[in-house]
Order: structure tokens, then sequence, then C-alpha cells
């Protein structure tokens, strides 16, 4: 792969651990909580990550934030790198996407760019695609 040259890496995870902390605000209509997320995944991304979500739901949908740090392979480069990504659902329509954070990778993963989409089967299997490009380390 050349620098700059963007290409597409996807793996699958798992979330091995979800602790929801609620909290309320005065006048909200929807359920608050913080929640710390553990994933592993497997693939061309392989790893392990710790997030911290904000989220708000109520019975016509829901939303989130977060803050995503990774650590692991992305196509055999090894380091870790943050995500920002936030999610809305309405119905049974859901759509998630965020970005790597600028200068964020370390070793492997120095200079890595890029969007992240994350994704649900209907047999519940989660995913993630990585459309990223490595350019300059410092």
């Amino acid at each position: 792969m050349t620098e700059l040259e963007e290409t597409l890496f996807r793996g699958e995870y798992e979330i091995t651990e979800w602790d929801p902390q609620p909290y309320q605000v005065e006048g909200s209509s929807c359920e608050l909580s913080r929640v710390r997320a553990v994933k592993v995944f497997t693939g061309e991304i392989s790893g392990t990550s710790t997030a911290e979500l904000l989220m708000a739901g109520n019975n016509l949908g829901a939303g989130y934030v977060a803050s995503e740090q990774f650590t692991g392979y992305v196509s055999g480069r090894s380091g870790s790198m943050t995500v920002q990504h936030w999610g809305v659902a309405e119905g049974s329509e859901a759509a998630a996407s965020g970005h790597i954070v600028p200068g964020s990778g370390t070793d492997g993963l120095a200079g890595i760019s890029g969007k992240a989409t994350f994704s649900q089967d209907p047999d519940g299997q989660h995913r993630l695609e990585l459309k990223v490009s490595f350019g300059p380390t410092d």
C-alpha cells in the first residue's frame, strides 16, 4: 500500500463487557446513560478496545456518541488508535460512523487516518469497516 492510498479493512467484533450508568437531566424525554464497553475484534481488524459512550433513548429512537481506544492489528500493522463515533437508530433503521482521531495512531498504526463504519447484521453479528490511509507519522 502506498502512502495516502485509501484501503478498506473489515473486522467483526463481540461486546464482552457492557457497564451502563444511568443519569438524569431535568426536562429530558430520554433515558440517559454513560456506558463503558469492551470489544474483541477478529478479521483484518483484530484486537481489543474500550469505549466510553453517552447514550440517549426513548420508545421512538436512540443515539450515542463515543470515544474508543483500540489496541491491536489493522491488516497486520500493530499499534493503537482512538476512534470518535456516533450513531442514531429510529425503528429498525440505524446508522453509526466516525473517524480515527488524527495523530492518535501509535507504533505500526502511526499516521493512520480515515473513517469508521459500524453495523450489525440481522443475526446480531457486529461489524467494523475502516477506510484508512497511512500518512506522515509526525
